[in-house]
């Protein structure tokens, strides 16, 4: 009995790996780009980090129709452009592939980051329509919104999510500095008056808001109390991307999570990596995800943006550590946030 129980379990286990292997192979074949792409034996579950040169992202471009390029820290940082990102972008434009720009800042108006791209020479068919930010998600969303119809929207947000809210003719409050008032020595807290009755705001809204304070904590955690109001964060980056690597500028993460635990609310976000940033992009240009490619310089938010919805990944390396960091990935068993493939730069898949 013992002996035949052990070959008994020998066989299911061979059959086990055998259908399991089975199913990868299935899988393979069903996301390979196709038949003669050098990517077959890849899968978007599957990534390697695999090293690439201007040659073989020359050959990798034809494999793909669309682009979604993070922007943050690829194409710019708050400083300015990115050296040689216009010849990356020009490049697929070139090569008439659709190219996205994603991006989590909410500083500035889609229309700025236009006239940045315009002055740093990228192709005049890169517009605004063709960036995507937060503010574009979350006013499309909260006008599609039937219980924010007639209502306010209380926002701790900065110009680019006010732009695209006016834009639609949703009525906000909130911008802007909102000091604690002094009474005395005495800071009035308790005191704080809603002049916007709790029932009239259908949503909050939270970001970047470089005038952020306890009082703006405050209103944002009484409005949330109603439990019909939505609870919109525009990203939960810590920090912002940034060329001085010696000082850390905190972002909307750092904002959000404080309204998140005064409220006792877990926010919708919709910036890069979670799924509304997503699905905006697949709604408004029918992206197909096996011909579509995420170019990137954070494996945080866009690396894991790309392979959680099914998309090829490029890292552009941008720090020195970032390489360590992919090995680290790998011989920690992360291998969900490995990029398919990295680039030492820019200019080394350059032509």
């Amino acid at each position: 009995m013992s002996r035949s129980s052990d070959g008994g379990g020998t066989f299911m286990s061979l059959f086990q790996a055998f259908r399991e292997e089975c199913r990868r192979y299935a899988k393979q074949k069903r996301l390979s780009v196709n038949d003669k792409s050098k990517t077959y034996n890849m899968s978007q579950n599957e990534a390697n980090a695999e090293q690439l040169s201007a040659e073989g992202f020359s050959e990798l471009v034809q494999e793909f129709d669309t682009f979604i390029c993070g922007a943050d820290g690829l194409v710019w940082l708050r400083e300015g452009v990115i050296t040689d990102a216009s010849k990356l972008i020009n490049q697929l434009v070139d090569n008439k592939k659709q190219v996205i720009i994603l991006t989590n800042d909410t500083t500035t108006t889609r229309a700025d980051h236009e006239k940045k791209l315009v002055d740093h020479r990228f192709s005049p068919k890169i517009t605004k329509d063709l960036i995507v930010t937060p503010g574009l998600i979350i006013a499309n969303y909260i006008k599609n919104s039937a219980s924010c119809s007639g209502k306010k929207v209380y926002i701790i947000a900065a110009e680019g999510v006010q732009d695209e809210l006016k834009d639609r003719g949703i009525e906000y409050f909130g911008q802007g500095p909102d000091m604690l008032e002094l009474q005395g020595k005495e800071v009035i807290v308790l005191n704080t008056d809603l002049a916007v009755k709790r029932e009239e705001v259908c949503a909050v809204v939270v970001g970047f808001d470089k005038h952020f304070n306890y009082k703006k904590m405050m209103k944002a955690a009484n409005y949330l109390r109603n439990p019909n109001c939505l609870f919109l964060a525009t990203n939960d980056d810590a920090t912002f991307s940034c060329q001085n690597q010696d000082i850390v500028v905190p972002d909307a993460g750092a904002i959000v999570a404080s309204v998140s635990k005064a409220s006792t609310r877990e926010p919708v976000i919709v910036g890069k990596p979670y799924l509304p940033a997503f699905e905006f992009i697949k709604s408004k240009w029918k992206i197909n995800e096996s011909r579509t490619m995420m170019i990137c310089s954070r494996i945080s938010t866009d690396v894991k943006f790309g392979r959680d919805h099914g998309l090829r990944t490029l890292l552009i390396l941008n720090e020195t550590q970032q390489l360590d960091e992919l090995e680290k990935l790998r011989s920690t068993g992360q291998v969900n946030l490995l990029p398919h493939y990295y680039a030492t730069s820019i200019a080394s898949i350059l032509p």
